[in-house]
């Protein structure tokens, strides 16, 4: 099947976007999980049009649009029950309007007669985000086919695929075609994930924390070469030598952080899979400063945060013990993602930085999602895994404490 239209700007798609709804000034799409601290503001999608432009007290009028909440529609496109909804926002001369259904979001559009509208349908809907980077709509008889990418590869029996969805003039939406792209594992929201590496089946073993101490020991493998691959962009771009030090010890840390979750998972029953990780090639200092804004910054620090509560929480002796070590070391590799990311960034140009905010926004949402799936009750209990709720808190902590000042 083959598409022809890239609806994506800079690599990027942003839902609303040149997209036409009669007689408003602004629309944005929003998402929000059903746990968010209220004064927290949610996440937009995409807009189009300006905020209030007709709007007598302008001022007024924005105050009343970024305080406004709606239920709207719940997204379970995910494949997990995942709290979270999407809702539309509209502004009209002094009118602040919420858009809470999805029929009334095609009913505001009206006919849905270009690629940009059936992108935005097919992202309210329920999809993770339009693949970008190639072209990704085509026009049909009845509507246009869109490619998607949808679900989580974050814990057993989840997995991320991309997805051609037919999209209806009078928005009915199917799936006309869906391929996995990736399985999901245990333990996959901490630690540095380096590109490239391949994705393995989660592991067979009946024991659940056997199974996440072996995707952990997997990744951790993962992580050496994430550092080995960073020790050498540090150096070959001129960075401090106590950067480009911690950067060493790191890899030699995730060393042992493989043996150690490996020998845990092996107690078990489980089997670690080899890490594979594709040939690296060269990178632009934005390239790496985004994979250090999203696998460190976030990743890495929420890492940090988790294995500091397994090391208080876990019931079994022996993991308390082990995920001290691995929390100490690794509040150390988030602040080594924090110091590169206060010298790297400010080598960037003004947009080069946006795109890295918006990066670390995006590993945000993308961690939040995956947190809220409730973890094997084995696994909290034994492993000190956090609940999904207590997850999420943690999250939050980690967005008011550092994103959000970053």
């Amino acid at each position: 099947m083959v598409l022809d239209t890239d609806v994506c700007v800079d690599g990027e798609h942003k839902p609303g976007a040149n997209v036409t709804i009669a007689g408003v000034d602004f629309f944005e799409l929003r998402e929000e999980y059903d746990h968010a601290d209220p004064s927290q503001e949610p996440r937009s999608l995409g807009s189009t049009g300006t905020a209030c432009a007709s709007a007598d007290d302008a001022s007024a009028c924005k105050a009343t649009l970024t305080s406004l909440r709606s239920d709207g529609w719940r997204v379970k496109s995910w494949g997990n029950d995942v709290p979270r909804h999407r809702y539309g926002v509209t502004t009209k001369g002094n009118d602040v309007t919420a858009i809470t259904s999805l029929a009334g979001l095609t009913s505001a559009i009206a006919t849905v007669d270009s690629p940009a509208a059936a992108a935005l349908l097919a992202v309210a809907e329920g999809a993770n985000h339009v693949v970008c980077g190639k072209p990704n709509v085509k026009k049909t008889a009845t509507g246009w086919q869109v490619l998607v990418q949808n679900g989580i590869a974050c814990g057993e029996g989840t997995s991320r695929k991309e997805e051609i969805l037919a999209v209806t003039t009078d928005g009915k939406i199917t799936i006309e075609q869906s391929t996995v792209i990736e399985e999901g594992q245990g333990g996959c929201a901490i630690g540095r994930r380096p590109e490239g590496l391949v994705a393995h089946a989660a592991t067979e073993c009946a024991d659940p924390v056997g199974r996440f101490f072996a995707a952990a020991a997997h990744l951790e493998a993962a992580s050496v070469f994430s550092f080995e691959r960073l020790t050498e962009e540090l150096v070959a771009l001129g960075a401090p030598e106590e950067l480009v030090a911690a950067s060493r010890a790191s890899r030699d840390d995730e060393v042992r952080h493989a043996r150690m979750t490996a020998k845990m998972a092996r107690r078990f029953g489980g089997a670690p899979a080899k890490a594979e990780v594709a040939p690296a090639t060269k990178r632009t200092t934005l390239e790496i400063a985004l994979e250090n804004a999203t696998e460190g910054c976030v990743r890495e620090t929420y890492g940090a945060l988790v294995a500091h509560r397994q090391a208080k929480t876990a019931n079994d002796r022996a993991i308390r013990r082990m995920m001290q070590t691995i929390a100490e070391d690794e509040t150390k590799h988030a602040g080594l993602a924090w110091d590169v990311a206060a010298w790297l960034e400010p080598q960037l140009t003004t947009d080069e930085r946006l795109l890295v905010d918006d990066a670390r926004r995006r590993a945000l949402a993308d961690l939040r999602a995956e947190l809220a799936i409730e973890p094997d009750a084995d696994l909290r209990a034994r492993a000190g895994m956090p609940e999904a709720a207590a997850a999420l808190a943690l999250l939050d902590a980690l967005d008011a404490d550092f994103i959000a000042a970053a």
